[in-house]
């Protein structure tokens, strides 16, 4: 055996890696399609620190491109330039007196959109004998992110479905509305938003108690018109509080348990015994995403069902004896579980080609179950199941590959409703994958629920309003503040009750009926200012570039992945020499590398194990190095620790967030 075949294998494998990671970073779109990469000199400068902020936000609000512009010589920029929708402008300096070029100097461009609409841009700089760009990779960055609304006007809405009449609205401000919920006999309102639970009698827009809880940010995260559940006659109410899941008794506002566990989806049974959630458990030893189901009793779980994925939606039957639940990538499957079973009763094969199952709905007694897919290939606007087959009843793809966000199911499993982000609104019987009947709406569509007598769909979505659709002909619409993003019908179907948000959207194509509209702009929105939000700053306000940060996150990565690479080869490759049961892929791998035969391996292989054992301390060290220096800021300090955005789902690597020092943000998944 020759000891460099090894080596050069476990290099490639390494390299592939690298490869790998890099590949991620190219998913960008831009007009002009690519731009041309400039020669690289000795005598470039440098730019780093650069980013747009906010990162999202409404037209008519002031936004600021930043990148700082650095030269080891010291010398001046002959220009700093964004190139903003392929025009050239030439950027001003954050502080006039600033002039040490070799510390680094920030650029900055203001900017103010009166539409909607995408902005693409990088930065461009030339000290008069080299060039350098940044926010480029072989096209433009986008952003910011733009809506017409800044969501700071959320409300909880109740409607009399008969006379589409608002009976009265609560207003959440900020804060997003993650979920409501109807008693069976309308008595009573549960509402979840970005800190608070709400319970209302539906007589009165003034709550009988609400619970503020702990949440970093009412900005997007968290749960999606899912995230609570009430009881029939109201007595209990299961509610996803950030990092929690709590039960709460009708006659106090204060917990009667909680249970420590990030979670997306809540259920409850009718009668309040049983309630199911899909959560991210944090024990060191046993976490994962998982489905959890308790007696109301107590906040230790009766039983629980792992996967790779998270756990996007759980739906209960009315007994609390059936729950589904769908995952997110890569799993992507449809579930349908007995609390009495170890194992699910349904783990369908994957519903999509690469997006999550969103929405999972069953019937009263649990024999059919509904699920809906975040669109693109292989995927169906609704596909049905009945608990007796882990085979789909039918699918429904109305061939448009749209995600479907809203889905709903009559309590005898009848009837099914369903619609999509491009407005499609449909109307199924379970006998049939031939829609009943259908609609299209201008607006994404972001929550739905169906009357359980079929008679008639209750929908909001972009264009701010509240749909009731009759399915024999007819409609009512009413205005709300903002994006509808929860909705529920009371038993009866007198009553709608829906919430207002943006995180179904978010950063998703959606419909609008002013998405060409150009706003006057009469009054521009200030953010909060960015030095608030940088990590540092200077006596004078200015940003200290991150240098540690922004030298040591790359190659952070690359030392990384190559101890996880070197690491695996190692295990590999002392498995073939180790392990008998891999007697059969010795003897291949030497067959197809035409080595000498498997009895040399011991002569050699002990050396082999020296070397990549060696290689891969090198690269553990390596790591652990660029990890401290990776830190970004001046290290331990309080503005690192208080930083930026931290918590507002969006992991800010301008602003120098990492998963090392804002795991909510940047911990990643789906």
């Amino acid at each position: 055996m020759k000891i460099n075949k090894f080596i050069i294998f476990g290099l490639l494998f390494v390299y592939f890696l690298f490869s790998f990671n890099s590949v991620l970073a190219e998913d960008k779109s831009a007009p002009g399609g690519i731009i041309p990469k400039l020669p690289k000199t000795a005598n470039d400068p440098e730019l780093f620190n650069n980013f747009v902020f906010p990162e999202w936000g409404p037209v008519c609000q002031r936004y600021t491109y930043t990148v700082t512009y650095r030269d080891k010589e010291g010398r001046l920029p002959e220009y700093m330039r964004i190139i903003f929708n392929g025009e050239a402008i030439e950027m001003e300096k954050a502080n006039s007196d600033d002039n040490d070029y070799k510390k680094g100097v920030r650029y900055e461009y203001k900017f103010v959109p009166n539409k909607v609409d995408g902005n693409f841009y990088y930065f461009e700089a030339s000290n008069g004998v080299g060039k350098t760009r940044a926010s480029i990779i072989d096209s433009p960055d986008n952003g910011p992110v733009l809506f017409e609304s800044a969501f700071d006007n959320n409300e909880i809405v109740l409607i009399n479905s008969f006379t589409g009449d608002k009976l009265w609205s609560y207003s959440t401000k900020e804060e997003w509305v993650g979920g409501v919920a109807l008693s069976d006999d309308g008595q009573y309102l549960a509402a979840l938003t970005s800190r608070h639970v709400y319970l209302f009698s539906t007589d009165s827009e003034k709550p009988i108690w609400q619970y503020q809880f702990n949440q970093s940010s009412p900005i997007g995260g968290g749960s999606r018109g899912n995230g609570i559940a009430i009881s029939k006659d109201g007595n209990q109410i299961v509610a996803a509080l950030g990092m929690e899941v709590a039960l709460f008794d009708r006659n106090s506002s204060q917990p009667v348990w909680k249970y420590q566990a990030p979670a997306i989806a809540v259920a409850i049974s009718k009668d309040g015994q049983y309630l199911v959630a899909g959560v991210v458990k944090q024990d060191v030893e046993k976490g994962g995403n998982v489905v959890l189901i308790w007696d109301a009793k107590s906040n230790q779980p009766i039983r629980e069902f792992g996967a790779d994925s998270n756990f996007h939606d759980v739906s209960l039957s009315a007994d609390g004896q059936y729950f589904v639940a769908s995952t997110g990538c890569p799993d992507r499957k449809a579930y349908l579980f007995s609390k009495d079973n170890p194992d699910p009763i349904i783990k369908s094969e994957r519903l999509t080609f690469d997006s999550p199952v969103s929405k999972s709905k069953i019937s009263a007694d649990g024999s059919w179950a509904a699920f809906a897919t975040e669109g693109g290939p292989d995927s169906s606007v609704v596909v049905l199941f009945n608990k007796n087959s882990p085979t789909p009843v039918w699918k429904f793809d109305n061939q448009k590959r749209n995600s479907s966000r809203a889905m709903s199911l009559t309590p005898d499993g009848q009837f099914i409703a369903a619609a999509t982000m491009k407005g499609d609104v449909y109307l199924l019987n379970k006998d049939s994958n031939k829609p009943v009947k259908q609609w299209q709406l201008n607006s994404s569509i972001g929550a739905l629920d169906i009357a359980d007598d079929a008679n008639f769909i209750a929908l909001g979505g972009s264009d701010n309003q509240v749909w009731i659709l009759s399915k024999n002909g007819g409609e009512k619409k009413i205005q709300v503040s903002e994006f509808v993003q929860s909705l529920d019908i009371s038993a009866g179907g007198k009553l709608i009750a829906a919430g207002t948000g943006g995180s179904v959207y978010f950063f998703e194509e959606y419909l609008s009926p002013n998405k060409n509209k150009v706003f006057e702009c009469q009054t521009i929105i200030e953010p909060a200012p960015k030095d608030q939000l940088m990590q540092a700053s200077n006596q004078d306000g200015q940003a200290k570039p991150n240098l540690r940060y922004q030298t040591g996150r790359l190659p952070g990565m690359l030392f990384g992945f190559g101890f996880i690479g070197l690491l695996m080869f190692l295990g590999i490759f002392t498995g073939l020499r180790k392990l008998a049961f891999l007697e059969k892929s010795k003897l291949t791998l030497w067959k197809l590398s035409q080595a000498k035969p498997v009895s040399s391996l011991h002569l050699t292989g002990r050396k082999v194990n020296i070397i990549l054992s060696i290689l891969t301390a090198i690269f553990l060290l390596l790591t652990l190095g660029a990890v401290f220096m990776n830190r970004p800021g001046e290290a331990g300090s309080p503005q690192e620790k208080d930083s930026g955005t931290c918590g507002n789902n969006l992991c800010e690597q301008g602003l120098g967030e990492t998963r090392q020092n804002c795991p909510k943000d940047c911990s990643g998944g789906d």
